[in-house]
């Protein structure tokens, strides 16, 4: 139960979730997986014919706009759906900048405009949204 004015949270596995991961993996070198990413992206449908563990069970992907409307449906204010990962996942090197004071806030305020460009939100492989009740 959440009191008027109460904040909820929701995780989500964003639509691209299995295309990045393949990229990054390589698991986009066997044609069975591109054809789960690209159902994926087409559908959010995630289905994993193959028993590799890597490429996940079966689930439900979503866009970020579909977070918008599910908190619409269920009554609540949409407040913000938000990049888990994010852009910020494909420094390659965070070290560098997190160690280094001035770089690590240069990295932050960058990341702060980014990941509240509508654009780029599914650019993740996990969504999370904030809704308001009342």
């Amino acid at each position: 139960m959440v009191r008027e004015g109460g904040l909820i949270v929701a995780a989500a596995i964003s639509r691209f979730a299995s295309t990045l991961d393949g990229l990054f993996s390589g698991f986009l070198d066997d044609p069975v997986f591109v054809r789960i990413a690209e159902e994926d992206v087409r559908s959010g449908q995630h289905r994993n014919p193959t028993q590799h563990p890597g490429y996940f069970t079966t689930a439900y992907f979503h866009h970020p706009e579909e977070l918008k409307c599910e908190i619409a449906y269920a009554g609540l204010q949409h407040v913000a759906t938000l990049p888990v990962e994010g852009i910020g996942c494909m420094l390659q090197n965070f070290d560098e900048h997190w160690q280094d004071a001035g770089r690590r806030e240069r990295l932050l305020e960058a990341l702060r405009w980014l990941e509240t460009e509508p654009s780029l939100r599914g650019a993740t492989g996990h969504l999370l949204a904030v809704a308001r009740k009342g």
